[in-house]
């Protein structure tokens, strides 16, 4: 039987391939997953592996939580609370706005969600005068500052299961990392926005009218962040937090199969099932300790593994769950002890991860709202390019001082 370690990199980089080949990531990580598990398993095995794969606990778990949140995220936007989030963030003033509508927007994961707070963005920032680049800019970064943290974001769910602990636990984990990006974004953009008299608030609101549209419209997310943070199991608050928003907005029958039937997207389903079970096969087989048994024998340092590969993955499939399914299960033994989670080797393992996410050219939010705006590829990385190696500087920082 060939060595783990071999086998292991053989599915990486098949993966890889795959992917530059612009095959789907969801058939990319299915088929790593099948190469892995050919290599280091019996063949006779196989299809009983698969299946109790799928029928495993934190397998369902996982399904049922994203259907939930894809649902949610559809079912607030037919009903029209994200269009109506937006225009109330703007009658805050122009620069807070160019900030609040996107990252409002990012509350709700969805694909390609940045096009969305682009549609949003487009009339203020040509009031601003604002270049496509700085508006691509910001409506980019800060439609991501929650996915560094936020437990509504299938990466972060997705995070608790691999790792085995509270979904609550990670998110208190990374929620400094979402202060340190709004930080970092704030610094960057704000040097971008100058006072311009052409813009005119276009109606005056109260304070006490604003507060309440922002609970009338964001409660949803609201409502799961409190539940997840308070405890409550994810597979209980993300359909309750469903039911109840159907019930209050008193949803059509065609509206909620328009959300369900968006929640019950095979693609992202599948991938998620590719994620565990490559996540089953790598635990399966010890592949993890064996590979990385053989990269500290030749001498390389456990910490630029925990960085460099979570940043791989991201840089080469431009999406989140692409560098936890595949990064994360190799790095659980460095991340965990029992039930126990190093919170700084957590950090440094999914930051890095985010950072190559929002780096890479294949992200599809980076490439449709670059083009949405009509902006030079080249000129926006110059733009999120130093913060986000500021970003990656300060967690490498503090892992090694915590260490």
């Amino acid at each position: 039987m060939l060595s783990p370690s071999v086998a292991l990199l053989a599915s990486i980089a098949g993966i890889l391939i795959l992917i530059r080949l612009k095959v789907r990531p969801s058939l990319a990580i299915f088929a790593g997953s099948l190469t892995v598990s050919l290599l280091l398993l019996p063949p006779r095995s196989l299809p009983e592996h698969m299946f109790h794969t799928l029928v495993d606990r934190q397998t369902l778990t996982l399904l049922a939580v994203v259907a939930s949140a894809l649902a949610l995220s559809r079912l607030m936007e037919v009903k029209g609370l994200l269009t109506s989030l937006a225009a109330t963030m703007e009658r805050l003033g122009p620069r807070l706005a160019m900030h609040l509508v996107p990252a409002t927007i990012g509350l709700v994961p969805m694909p390609a969600g940045a096009l969305v707070s682009a549609t949003a963005l487009r009339d203020l920032a040509d009031r601003m005068g604002l270049t496509p680049e700085r508006v691509t800019f910001i409506n980019y970064w800060f439609r991501h500052i929650w996915e560094a943290s936020l437990p509504v974001y299938p990466a972060i769910i997705t995070t608790s299961v691999i790792l085995s602990v509270q979904l609550s636990s990670v998110t208190l984990t990374l929620l400094p990392m979402t202060a340190l990006v709004i930080a970092l974004g704030t610094v960057s953009s704000y040097r971008m926005l100058k006072p311009n008299k052409r813009y005119e608030t276009k109606e005056r609101t109260s304070k006490k009218s604003i507060v309440y549209n922002l609970l009338r419209t964001s409660w949803p997310i609201l409502l799961i962040v409190g539940l997840v943070l308070a405890g409550l199991d994810v597979v209980i608050a993300f359909p309750l937090a469903l039911a109840l928003l159907a019930c209050q907005q008193r949803a059509k029958w065609m509206e909620l199969k328009i959300a369900l039937k968006y929640g019950a997207d095979l693609q992202i389903l599948f991938l998620l099932y590719a994620v565990m079970l490559f996540k089953a096969t790598i635990e399966g087989a010890g592949a993890a300790y064996t590979l990385f048994s053989d990269m500290q024998y030749i001498g390389m340092p456990t910490p630029v593994l925990m960085a460099f590969l979570p940043f791989l993955m991201g840089f080469a499939t431009g999406i989140s769950m692409g560098f936890v399914g595949i990064s994360l299960p190799l790095l659980v033994p460095f991340i965990t002890l029992g039930s126990q989670v190093n919170s700084y080797a957590l950090m440094l393992v999914y930051i890095s991860g985010y950072v190559g996410v929002l780096l890479s050219p294949l992200h599809l939010c980076l490439i449709l709202s670059t083009e949405y705006f009509k902006a030079s590829f080249a000129k926006v990385y110059k733009l999120i390019l130093p913060p986000l190696l500021a970003i990656e500087a300060v967690v490498i920082f503090i892992y090694y001082i915590a260490a």
